[in-house]
């Protein structure tokens, strides 16, 4: 099939590694232009294929979160291969649209020749009844119209016949391929559906032991973005970024379940309330999310899987005019979430950041 090619898109799924390396075009743009050229060659009427491009357009989007969270990840590889079948898809539509179409113009050619055959054989049939007075033709002429007519009708006949046939055979042939595009769609939609089961499987599993952890200190909850544990800044010295021994001890416990599931990333954030400087405060915010992500680093825990930053006051969970709510904002959270489901939760709306009061410090 020529514009786009599968096999093209697949390997560009199974080289990850190389294509996050290459700053152009990236693995996305190649997605994206490769819907684009299937959908610059579609009919104007083709809707059925212009809905097709609705789904690309909406799988190129996936395709673009998740490249951007992990480029070497399973999710990221199966978007890109699903990029590959929508193309063809597309430009199989389309073909699907265009045989259909000339079809349509060669039986509609064929009946305006039969109709005006018929025209002719009726003027000959009138004319042999004498019910044409100023008759030009002679009896010889008039055989050998009807015989040359005759013989252009069969020829026209035997033209739509292989005409028809070569196109309706051209049709089976993209509907069939459009089928077998669509059931592979299909295959790997459902393969990622199962594999998402399972990740939600092994989150409610790693949700009950980290149940375990749940104190005063460390809180345990559950939401759009997955696991959440938020760590009371109790555990850290006053002001400052280093681990209590309590935190450590709890830290060691995270490592091991996360050591069993090795699927799981953690985003690590750091937040604070809003008394002092919001400079000071995102500093020591930072300060302290890395020191956690440190620690689990010298835990066993991969450093790929785990990433770091400071929010300093700006995703409060309380109200900071309390001394309680100041102390429940004081905390530094970590996020874990299957890798199979960071692509749903990364299209969940974040939280909206309350406006940043400062007061005199007391951290």
């Amino acid at each position: 099939m020529k514009g786009i090619s599968l096999l093209t898109i697949c390997s560009l799924a199974a080289g990850m590694s190389f294509a996050a390396e290459e700053a152009s075009p990236s693995l996305v743009q190649k997605c994206n232009d490769a819907i684009a050229k299937a959908k610059a060659s579609l009919p104007e009427k083709a809707s059925q294929a212009k809905l097709t491009v609705a789904e690309a357009m909406g799988n190129a989007k996936a395709l673009e979160v998740a490249f951007e969270d992990d480029p070497e990840s399973a999710e990221t590889a199966s978007l890109a291969y699903k990029c590959g079948l929508y193309a063809e898809i597309i430009q199989t539509q389309g073909e699907n649209y265009a045989v259909r179409a000339q079809i349509a113009e060669t039986w509609e050619k064929r009946i305006a020749t039969a109709r005006s055959i018929e025209a002719i054989q009726e003027q000959i049939a009138v004319a042999r009844g004498g019910k044409v007075t100023d008759l030009t033709m002679t009896n010889e002429a008039m055989k050998a119209q009807e015989a040359k007519l005759q013989e252009e009708m069969k020829m026209n006949k035997e033209k739509f016949q292989a005409e028809a046939a070569e196109r309706e055979a051209a049709l089976k042939a993209a509907n069939d391929r459009e089928a077998d595009l669509q059931k592979k769609l299909e295959e790997e939609q459902a393969a990622l559906a199962a594999e998402r089961a399972k990740a939600e499987e092994r989150q409610k599993e790693a949700m009950n032991k980290l149940n375990e952890l749940q104190s005063k200190l460390i809180q345990v909850s559950k939401d759009a973005r997955g696991i959440i544990l938020s760590m009371s800044d109790i555990l850290f010295d006053v002001n400052k970024a280093t681990l209590k021994a309590d935190l450590k001890t709890s830290l060691a416990k995270v490592a091991g379940i996360l050591s069993v599931y090795q699927q799981f990333n953690v985003s690590i954030e750091g937040n604070t309330d809003n008394t002092g400087s919001a400079e000071h405060n995102m500093k020591l915010s930072e300060q302290r999310a890395t020191n956690v992500m440190n620690f689990l680093v010298e835990q066993g825990i991969e450093a790929s899987r785990l990433t770091a930053k400071g929010l300093g006051m700006t995703m409060p969970i309380a109200d900071n005019s309390t001394k309680e709510g100041r102390q429940k904002n004081r905390r530094v959270d970590l996020v874990i979430q299957d890798r199979a489901l960071q692509q749903g939760a990364s299209q969940e709306s974040a939280p909206t950041p309350a406006p940043a009061e400062q007061t005199p410090a007391n951290n």
